[in-house]
């Protein structure tokens, strides 16, 4: 019972805090992150900076012998543009990602 409130914690401070930050100085668009225990999604306006961040959080978690699970970890493109965006460049229907079963 008490590793799963150690983990939020931990968390806490490792990612949650640590977001924040990266986007106060780092972003010049939106980013939003929607955690629960120790799942996530962080939602960027611009691919570019989903791009970086991905790096970044790579090289932070590392500090903390941490790590982002392979299969679990992916850039999609989604958003209220991503159907007009993909079919203009001749792709198919956009991704999509299951978040704690939904």
């Amino acid at each position: 019972m008490i590793s799963p409130l150690l983990a939020n914690i931990y968390l806490h401070y490792v990612l949650d805090l640590w977001v924040n930050h990266w986007r106060d100085t780092k972003a010049s668009g939106d980013v939003m992150i929607v955690r629960y225990a120790d799942d996530f999604v962080i939602g960027f306006q611009h691919r570019h900076e989903a791009e970086t961040f991905i790096v970044d959080l790579q090289q932070r978690l590392a500090k903390f012998a941490l790590s982002l699970h392979p299969e679990k970890t992916r850039l999609i493109e989604f958003g209220r543009f991503a159907v007009q965006n993909r079919k203009k460049e001749g792709r198919g229907k956009p991704e999509t990602f299951d978040f704690l079963g939904f």
